[in-house]
């Protein structure tokens, strides 16, 4: 199925959430960015996405995602 995340979501999942609980503009923190769904769909109706992601073939996915879209993700490592 090509899911690289085992609980893998689309963006359209989160985009309704996004959607009814935010205004464009707004910031939306994400703390369990797996492959960045929620930073897609923040993307696609103007909002400003900030997610925290552990696995780092998962930030991976994430960035190479939002780099596919036209966006300079900022990644931002944890020390230690």
């Amino acid at each position: 199925d090509g899911a690289v995340h085992p609980t893998q979501k689309p963006a359209d999942l989160p985009a309704r959430a996004i959607q009814n609980s935010t205004k464009h503009g707004d910031h939306l923190f994400d703390p369990f960015l797996g492959t960045a769904p929620s930073l897609v769909a923040c993307e696609q109706y103007g909002r400003i996405g900030h997610g925290i992601e552990l696995e780092p073939k998962y930030v991976a996915v994430a960035l190479e995602k939002l780099s596919l879209m036209g966006l300079t993700p900022e990644r931002e490592a944890a020390d230690g």
